[in-house]
């Protein structure tokens, strides 16, 4: 009997190969960045990148005022202000409920307590003397 050879799979050879290319890409790519000349360039690119977006804030924000549109930074401080505001309202309502909740249990109090002990005129007449 002739023996069966297993067919050849052509997914699992690519699966094989990609695992493999990853494996050194990654080995390479680590190397790479461990060197201090890696680091140096990310820093100098990462300087220059922050500094281009410096300059397009400073003249976006010019325009912008030339042309009386309000910036990003306009709009936040508005929005800090509003919620600055807010809290303030906020507090104003809780001390207003907190009031009119304890000025109504001091008439109900008020009110209870007449029920119960009404109060009567003063007695300013004295009794005749016999």
């Amino acid at each position: 009997m002739a023996s069966q050879s297993e067919p050849i799979d052509p997914i699992a050879a690519w699966r094989d190969w990609m695992n493999q290319s990853e494996r050194q890409w990654n080995s390479f790519l680590n190397e790479a960045m461990a060197t201090d000349e890696f680091s140096r360039s990310m820093g100098r690119g990462m300087d220059m990148f922050l500094n281009a977006q410096g300059q397009m804030n400073e003249a976006l924000g010019r325009i912008l005022t030339s042309m009386n549109i309000p910036t990003r930074t306009d709009v936040m401080a508005i929005a800090d202000r509003l919620a600055s505001i807010e809290e303030r309202l906020l507090s104003i309502e809780m001390q207003l409920t907190a009031a009119r909740v304890n000025g109504a249990a001091t008439a109900v109090d008020s009110a209870t307590s007449a029920r119960i002990a009404p109060e009567r005129p003063p007695r300013t007449r004295k009794p005749a003397q016999d």
